[in-house]
């Protein structure tokens, strides 16, 4: 899932950015992350909460939309969204077929490793000047 997250991302972005060689601003990175999860939704059917990578990638992208709302805290929606993977069962994803009282009180993998990515990108997105 995430593969497929991610690829339309960067195809968003590209395509957002190539015909006038801008770079990529809030509204165009607010714009390409609902695009591609639109077009992960349209690959599955996980939907928040599910115990998937889709719970920080739903709570990063709406957080992020609100007007008053930073990077730092979408990030941190998204954290919350991790930790609450340790506590719901599993309704997609590889957990799904993993026998439940194995993973409780453990954060979904595919959702830590999101996290992870979207904590990395806001760091450098406040580096590069990114409005926060």
């Amino acid at each position: 899932m995430g593969s497929i997250f991610f690829s339309a991302l960067a195809q968003g972005l590209y395509e957002a950015c190539l015909p006038n060689n801008n770079l990529a601003d809030r509204a165009v990175w607010s714009a390409a992350l609902s695009s591609a999860l639109s077009r992960l939704y349209s690959y599955t059917r996980a939907r928040p909460p599910s115990r998937t990578l889709v719970d920080p990638l739903e709570a990063f992208i709406s957080t992020l939309q609100q007007d008053r709302a930073s990077c730092q805290d979408a990030v941190q929606k998204a954290g919350e969204a991790v930790e609450a993977t340790k506590y719901l069962a599993a309704k997609a994803g590889r957990a799904a077929y993993v026998e439940a009282g194995k993973f409780k009180g453990v954060a979904d993998p595919g959702a830590k490793g999101v996290q992870v990515i979207l904590e990395a990108l806001f760091s450098r997105s406040v580096q590069a000047g990114f409005p926060t």
